[in-house]
């Protein structure tokens, strides 16, 4: 995406923001400076105004988890030829576990209930789901089409995706669907290491364990128990299923989240 000056500038107060909501704010100025369809970033379809906040469900609540995943629908919006901009807060739609947000809710919470183990049985869906927090990559929401336009955006728009996690502060990252565990591991995370002669040296390539990745409390790769702050999880993405394909069951899914969790080193139990 080509940037004017006046993005690059927004850009460089990304780092000042001390709150989620000084973030959004700048979040979606850079939205009204992009042009239309810039870079491939936005749907011909959805204004580029257009913006979804997100985060953490519950405050009070938040257990460290986040879900990370692709892109809000918004294929009702463009049914109905609705082509303003579209702000939405989708922590509400969670909260309330409205109809345009129930494909993935009960995934959410399936994965949140063996996340919390013995403590998710005397709580309700709702409560479940005020334990964790969700964040979209793409902002501006999606027409849930298999093309690569939120990956374009996420590329954009790392630096402000980047400050948001920093900001929420996770300690679990569960990744719905393999690119977007590759997008974070690799633009969030540093898998490097500086030699005595400068040269940076790979020390996490995913070969040993493709499920999930471990940082310290500075978003590095450790493996030390001891070292260990933020885990993330490669899992399906709960509307697309394995591979990209249609979605799974949702016993299925669960049963392959189970795995993904409890067979791993440093696993989130």
């Amino acid at each position: 995406m080509a940037k004017s000056l006046e993005q690059v500038v927004a850009e460089g107060l990304i780092a000042d923001c001390s709150s989620l909501e000084e973030l959004y704010v700048l979040w979606q100025t850079v939205h009204h400076m992009e042009e239309d369809g810039a870079g491939g970033t936005c749907y011909q379809e959805i204004d580029r105004r257009s913006f979804h906040i997100d985060g953490i469900l519950c405050p009070e609540r938040f257990s460290g988890v986040i879900y990370l995943l692709k892109e809000p629908s918004l294929k009702e919006y463009i049914r109905k030829g609705l082509t303003f901009p579209v702000i939405t807060d989708s922590r509400q739609g969670f909260r309330k576990h409205t109809h345009s947000w129930s494909e993935e809710y009960s995934y959410l919470v399936g994965m949140q209930r063996i996340l919390l183990g013995e403590e998710e049985k005397k709580l309700s869906d709702r409560q479940i789901a005020e334990t964790f927090g969700v964040v979209y990559i793409n902002k501006r929401g999606g027409k849930e089409t298999q093309d690569n336009v939120w990956l374009k955006y996420g590329y954009a728009y790392m630096e402000f995706i980047r400050r948001q996690i920093q900001l929420i502060n996770p300690r679990v990252i569960v990744c719905g669907g393999g690119e977007v565990f590759d997008l974070v591991v690799e633009e969030v995370f540093s898998r490097k290491k500086t030699l005595l002669n400068r040269v940076e040296q790979m020390i996490w390539k995913g070969t040993e364990n493709e499920y999930q990745f471990t940082a310290d409390s500075s978003y590095r790769y450790t493996t030390r128990p001891d070292k260990v702050s933020v885990i993330v999880v490669n899992m399906w993405s709960p509307c697309e299923g394995k591979n990209g394909g249609s979605p799974a069951p949702r016993s299925e899914f669960l049963d392959e989240f189970k795995h993904r969790i409890y067979t791993l080193p440093g696993a989130a139990s």
